[in-house]
């Protein structure tokens, strides 16, 4: 052995007596543990207490029944609501439920710019090569299909995992329609159902969601264990009539908003308990205030009180007022990036909704034209971007918001210097 060698061992033994020396040293000190944070902001993050929902969970629970057990395509699912309302996460709880109460796969597809039908053709092949080529057994048994490209989740008969299918290899290409009568044929054979879940579906082009519609509506008279769920931002609402198809039109509509009072709370403070690092209920108001409500913004609230109370045994109020100015910079993010993407006239026009959200409650178009000094007819296409853009979005109602809450206060305060 080489003296480089002995020198090298040498000093790689001392540095680990000394690490080991840091670390009970530490622990002598009686100093806590790292706790991991249990707060988790950002996209399709699933937060550790799911809270609210309750009416769009029980729907999709009931449409799981209808499909396994009374032997009828139940309506689709479509819930619609701004970014950050957690429309991605709530769609895994429904597959989480079809998985654990009825051990059916999910096929989920995010829509982009192009091609949904083929992406939901694709992987419907995947989940028919699941149902076809997998076998029964318990959970972690049985043989994994596997091929190459897009990626399917599953949890059916025991396996978990994924299934994976190359596009373009197959030399006999099927349509949608008859690729999910195939794939149903092979679940009934399996004794099996399936949940399919599209995401964003507001970027679909008409003649998709038409294709979409047609095949849904034409294989509902053959009473497939087979649910539909969607999530999109709420200019979906915007293509109903000859850009939505009837059946879609017909579904059970769920807008998703900001969580009420009590579920915010739930939301808020139930991570913090469950971790070992409960929050006081002045914490809780102080953060809460912050929020309104907002379910990412809730995770961010609760990510920088955690934070901030390193070392403490509990979320008191001082740390929430510590962490105020990070979940605010943090915050601020998201209104910035949607402000520097908008035009100039594009920012004329959120400013006037701005000014006017802080009077009315739902502005309309007419009334942020007249804000503008325009008539509402020559500014309609700035509003009609904007909401492509998803900067905000038309309610229900007919009502004017902003996609991200909080942002129309940050607007007049950056407007006004």
């Amino acid at each position: 052995m080489s003296c480089y060698t002995v020198l090298y061992v040498a000093f790689f033994a001392i540095r680990v007596r000394i690490c080991y020396t840091r670390y009970t040293s530490h622990m002598d000190t009686g100093h806590p543990a790292r706790q991991p944070n249990p707060y988790r902001p950002g996209f399709n993050q699933a937060p550790l207490v799911f809270a609210g929902r309750t009416d769009v969970l029980d729907a999709a629970n009931e449409a799981l029944e209808v499909a396994a057990f009374d032997g009828r395509t139940p309506r689709p699912l479509i819930l619609v609501g701004p970014r950050g309302v957690g429309k991605t996460v709530t769609l895994g709880e429904i597959s989480r439920a079809a998985a654990e109460q009825h051990s059916w796969p999910t096929v989920h597809v995010e829509a982009k710019r192009s091609d949904l039908v083929g992406e939901l053709t694709t992987r419907l092949r995947a989940a028919r090569a699941l149902f076809d080529g997998t076998t029964p057994g318990g959970p972690g048994t049985g043989r994994r299909t596997r091929l190459t490209g897009a990626r399917i989740q599953a949890s059916v008969l025991g396996i978990g995992g994924g299934v994976e299918v190359s596009r373009g290899e197959d030399s006999s290409p099927q349509s949608l329609g008859d690729t999910l009568r195939s794939t149903m044929t092979a679940a009934a054979a399996r004794g099996s159902g399936l949940l399919v879940t599209l995401d964003e579906l507001q970027n679909s082009t008409p003649a998709e969601m038409h294709e979409l519609g047609g095949v849904l509506q034409e294989t509902v008279p053959e009473n497939w264990p087979l649910v539909f769920a969607v999530a999109a931002l709420p200019s979906l609402r915007g293509k109903r009539g000859s850009q939505l198809p009837t059946y879609l039109e017909r579904a059970e509509w769920h807008p998703l908003e900001s969580l009420p009072v009590h579920d915010a709370r739930e939301a808020l403070t139930g991570p913090a308990g469950q971790s070992g690092r409960p929050m006081d209920p002045d914490a809780a108001d102080l953060l809460l205030t912050r929020t309104g409500g907002y379910p990412y913004a809730i995770q961010v609230a609760g990510h920088f009180a955690w934070r901030a109370s390193h070392g403490s045994d509990r979320i008191t109020a001082g740390h929430a007022g510590d962490a105020l100015p990070r979940i605010t910079a943090d915050l601020e993010q998201l209104f910035l990036g949607r402000w520097e993407d908008a035009s100039g006239r594009e920012r004329e026009y959120l400013t006037a909704l701005a000014a006017v959200q802080s009077t009315v409650r739902e502005p309309n178009g007419g009334q942020v034209a007249q804000a503008m000094g325009e008539e509402t007819r020559k500014v309609s296409y700035l509003r009609d971007r904007l909401i492509k853009k998803g900067t905000i979005y038309r309610s229900g109602a007919g009502g004017l918001h902003f996609i991200t809450p909080g942002m129309g206060t940050w607007v007049r305060r950056h407007t006004t210097g």
